[in-house]
């Protein structure tokens, strides 16, 4: 029990750090408040995916699973980005969170549905 919460912790430090990290690069590379909201919840959403998914970071079907999401996500992401009207604010937050959840779910069931084919499709020795 002691050892899954300190997995929970650092987890949520794990995603908490690469929050942070985007948001420094952001600012340091000058992107339109728009565009690091895009870029920040990117990073936490992924980070947030592949921390819940440990299990199946040993094969290797679950990392180009995950990387054609992820090109089809920053592809999705850039349209909306570049069809929004401009904002001082950006994107409003309360608008991201259940976005995310969605989004999240979406995914993990995608590659949770993707590692179950594979796993079964796989000949038996």
């Amino acid at each position: 029990m002691i050892r899954q919460k300190k997995f929970a912790i650092l987890d949520w430090g794990i995603v908490l750090v690469l929050s942070a990290c985007a948001v420094a690069a952001s600012e340091a590379i000058g992107l339109k408040q728009v565009w690091e909201d895009g870029a920040v919840y990117t990073v936490v959403l992924f980070a947030s995916v592949v921390t819940a998914l440990r299990p199946a970071w040993r094969r290797a079907s679950f990392w180009n699973s995950l990387a054609l999401i992820f090109v089809g996500h920053l592809i999705l992401l850039v349209a909306v980005l570049g069809a929004l009207p401009p904002r001082r604010g950006g994107i409003p937050k309360l608008l991201l969170i259940p976005l995310a959840l969605i989004e999240g779910i979406l995914i993990v069931g995608l590659l949770w549905k993707r590692m179950k084919a594979l796993r079964t499709s796989e000949p038996r020795s």
